[in-house]
């Protein structure tokens, strides 16, 4: 299954280092989820390794996801 996104959010995702990979079902291993607070971010459950994404930062024991994509991602898709 392929993703759709709008361009806005593609503009947006400038320092993707994974050139997208998250568009396409059978190439993306997503991070869980946990919630949305206030739609400025994404509090995620899990990542593999958060070193190599940029847009992945830890504040104390939470995970955050400030990707514009994955956020489109999770509001549409709900994943």
């Amino acid at each position: 299954m392929t993703y759709q996104v709008s361009d806005k959010a593609k503009k947006q995702t400038t320092e993707c280092s994974f050139n997208f990979t998250c568009l396409n079902n059978a190439t993306w291993n997503p991070c869980s989820v946990r919630r949305d607070p206030l739609g400025a971010f994404l509090v995620i459950k899990t990542k593999e390794d958060k070193s190599t994404c940029p847009y992945c930062f830890a504040n104390g024991d939470s995970l955050y996801c400030t990707c514009p994509t994955r956020r489109e991602i999770y509001h549409r898709y709900n994943i």
